[in-house]
């Protein structure tokens, strides 16, 4: 990749010489009334001030949030640039890079095999992927050196799903040994296209950070889940999501991979640097998801964890379908009770509060398959009520639902590191103070 183009962002929201003016707030989606579900337009506009305010101080190139409640969409905008250097602004269809919401759309396509039959929850994943019943469990330092003991209980599904499997992340932040091991060895992987079941044999080679169950760690424990359904629906996992959640649910913009067709609509990804600026990270031409004349780049693959491309509103469908318990426009993907048990807390006490390596806890949730789900609002400091879940991906995405209020939410913003501002929990906090009933 060429050395990023650092574009310089003034203070008084200039935006590479044109004003913010020239960066009207978007939206192509059909939109109701707010009042008509007891949202309150006036109070609505604190959101739109403030997401705009986000773009005209230089801190991100664009964003684009999606509301509804009671299934009818109440805010549809964007702001900014999806591409400074194209001018291209930021919608509801442009298409962003998910990142971690993938993990959702992986839990959906998991509980779709669970339904059928294919296996139980507590099941051992070695049933189906043997060599995870021979992975060792980092046990500790022996002076300079790491000591490795076998596994005390096995690796379950459901583990898989909660993240409490001991799968290393191999992501920066955490130091065990088998972080590092991971961490070079996916790295490798970079260089070459490369099949689920590839990646899944290189994770099992790796050993586990902690015995399954007795620690929450965000692992590789969502490619493992993709493999599983891979070998016990017979597709490829690609193939899978396509037939049974993106073809019923209307998600027609939701792939791995963009062609020709698509890259005028994607979206550019942006990194802060330290003086505030912001630099290109990936042009849309040179992103591993972009494939021109049949040609893919090295080290595409289909993720389970990560790798899905989407639009806002698509996102949106998918968040409806999980506020109706598993139906949307008369097609259902999940069984009411299956919604349930994803969206329910799974982890013992003693796991909570969980966290990410070097980062606060995650306080008042508690983690579903997949989710995290509010137990306690008070804790979070959250305007959400109880039973909220919610799933966020890196590269600056969010999905919230939200049965009590029946309100479905989804940011996206394409920043590295997406942290860095609190959009989201802005865009939760506004939202909610426009709620009258």
């Amino acid at each position: 990749m060429a050395q990023p183009a650092k574009i310089l962002l003034t203070l008084t929201g200039l935006i590479i010489g044109e004003s913010k003016e020239s960066w009207p707030r978007q939206s192509i989606m059909q939109t109701i009334t707010p009042e008509r579900i007891e949202v309150s337009s006036e109070r609505l506009s604190f959101l739109d001030n403030a997401l705009q305010r986000y773009v005209d101080q230089g801190k991100v190139a664009g964003i684009v949030a999606v509301l509804s409640r009671r299934g009818q969409v109440f805010h549809a905008r964007g702001y900014g640039a999806a591409n400074l250097s194209t001018h291209q602004h930021m919608q509801p269809d442009t298409l962003v890079r998910l990142w971690s919401i993938t993990k959702v759309i992986t839990a959906v396509a998991t509980l779709i095999c669970y339904e059928r039959g294919e296996f139980v929850l507590d099941q051992p994943i070695a049933d189906f992927i043997p060599a995870f019943g021979s992975t060792l469990v980092y046990a500790g330092m022996e002076g300079d050196e790491p000591r490795f003991a076998k596994q005390e209980r096995p690796i379950t599904i459901r583990h898989l799903l909660t993240h409490t499997g001991g799968i290393p992340s191999g992501f920066g932040g955490a130091t065990e040994p088998p972080e590092g091991m991971l961490r070079a060895r996916i790295q490798a992987l970079k260089t070459s296209h490369i099949s689920v079941a590839k990646i899944v044999e290189t994770i099992a080679q790796v050993p586990l950070v902690a015995q399954p169950n007795t620690l929450w760690r965000y692992g590789q424990s969502f490619e493992i889940l993709a493999r599983l359904v891979e070998i016990t629906s017979g597709l490829p996992f690609a193939d899978f999501l396509q037939t049974y959640i993106f073809d019923p649910l209307g998600m027609t913009d939701t792939s791995y991979v963009i062609g020709d067709d698509r890259i005028d609509r994607f979206s550019a990804f942006y990194r802060r640097a330290q003086d505030g600026s912001l630099s290109l990270l990936e042009a849309p031409s040179q992103s591993v998801h972009y494939t021109s004349n049949g040609h893919r780049p090295p080290g595409q693959w289909q993720h389970g964890g990560a790798g899905l491309v989407s639009t806002a509103s698509d996102i949106q469908r998918l968040g409806n379908m999980l506020l109706n318990r598993g139906t949307l426009d008369k097609v259902r993907i999940l069984a009411p009770s299956t919604v349930d048990l994803m969206t329910t807390n799974h982890l013992r006490a003693d796991l909570l509060p969980y966290h990410f390596p070097n980062a606060q806890p995650i306080y008042g949730y508690g983690h579903g398959l997949g989710v995290h789900t509010l137990m306690d609002r008070g804790l979070a400091g959250t305007p959400s009520a109880n039973g909220e879940y919610w799933k966020d991906g890196g590269s600056g995405t969010l999905l919230w639902v939200d049965p009590h209020y029946e309100l479905v939410g989804t940011v996206c913003y394409q920043l590295d590191p997406f942290w860095i501002y609190p959009i989201f929990a802005t865009t939760k906090a506004l939202t909610y103070q426009a709620i009258l009933a």
